[in-house]
């Protein structure tokens, strides 16, 4: 009982070694590629290198692998996530905080320099700055 057991464990340890066969590849008179196992008499084959399959039995731990890398790579997505809306967050607080100053100083103060210039604004550039800015503050501050 023991020894066919051992038999049977070696004998299916060799069949895929046996399974594994050459192919050979040639051209026949009508110009048809032809794939053999045994190559004809007095035809120039060409040996193929074919590699046999794994047991599909072999490729199952990867997948478990997969399957457990799974969660934790979106995890680790999850919590990329949360950092990136986090530093938007605190942009567009520092955002909104500049547009309400930039507003405030436009409203509040009559002579205003143009950006870039020394000249002052007339009242017509002011009231466009203004607008601008409160564009800004309900972009930033979504009021």
């Amino acid at each position: 009982m023991q020894s066919s057991i051992v038999w049977t464990f070696l004998l299916a340890l060799l069949l895929p070694g046996a399974a594994a066969a050459e192919v050979y590849t040639w051209t026949d008179a009508n110009g048809k590629t032809v794939y053999s196992d045994q190559p004809p008499p007095h035809v120039n084959a060409r040996k193929l290198n074919v590699r046999a399959q794994r047991p599909a039995g072999a490729s199952a731990p990867k997948a478990e692998k997969k399957a457990d890398s799974k969660p934790a790579a979106n995890k680790q997505v999850a919590s990329d996530n949360a950092a990136v809306a986090a530093a938007n967050a605190k942009v567009k607080a520092q955002n909104c905080s500049a547009a309400q100053a930039n507003l405030a100083t436009l409203q509040q103060n009559g002579r205003i320099r143009m950006p870039g210039s020394t000249a002052l604004a007339t009242d017509a550039q002011r009231n466009e700055l203004i607008r601008q800015a409160q564009k800004d503050v309900q972009t930033w501050c979504n009021k």
